[in-house]
């Protein structure tokens, strides 16, 4: 091994919604690498998840699957590339792993499959002794992302990242 650690404390990984918050300034002081890129799927996470791993961050934040939403993959399939994403992340790397539940937008459509994806990674997280955070409780009032926190009823403002970034210190 020998590997020196860079000493990164945290990994942001996922689409958009993690690309777009600027971690590295609301979370400090602690050392954050953000991989959050605009239109992941959980396959492109699987496909990328390489990167995460050999950063040796002490802890990786996820967030993922809004997007498959919008390519039609069904919930079965989201939910069996979040188990490899875990699985791998588990085996392969020497972070802690945060669960963050997907997100709530303002389309009805999206949030009956948000609801149903988020029921079953919270239970897959307490049975294999992960940690999962609902950010909707933060974010959210009755299965919607709230107005003051959006800018087109999907993507964050910068208001909903310094509340996510508050939601996630309580974690360190």
């Amino acid at each position: 091994m020998g590997k020196m650690k860079n000493n990164i404390d945290i990994v942001m990984l996922g689409d958009s919604l993690t690309a777009r918050g600027e971690w590295d300034v609301i979370l400090y002081p602690k050392k954050v690498i953000n991989l959050g890129h605009d239109a992941d799927t959980t396959s492109d996470i699987l496909n990328r998840l390489d990167l995460a791993i050999e950063v040796h961050s002490k802890s990786i934040y996820l967030m993922i699957g809004i997007n498959d939403m919008n390519t039609y993959k069904s919930l079965d399939k989201i939910f069996e590339n979040y188990i490899k994403i875990l699985n791998r992340l588990e085996k392969e790397s020497s972070s802690k792993i945060f669960v963050q539940s997907v997100l709530y937008t303002q389309m009805n459509s999206f949030n009956k499959k948000v609801k149903e994806i988020n029921i079953r990674l919270e239970k897959y997280c307490n049975d294999n002794n992960l940690t999962y955070i609902d950010l909707n409780r933060v974010l959210s009032r009755d299965e919607v992302l709230l107005n003051i926190y959006t800018t087109d009823g999907l993507h964050l403002n910068m208001k909903a990242y310094v509340d996510w970034a508050s939601e996630l210190r309580n974690y360190f």
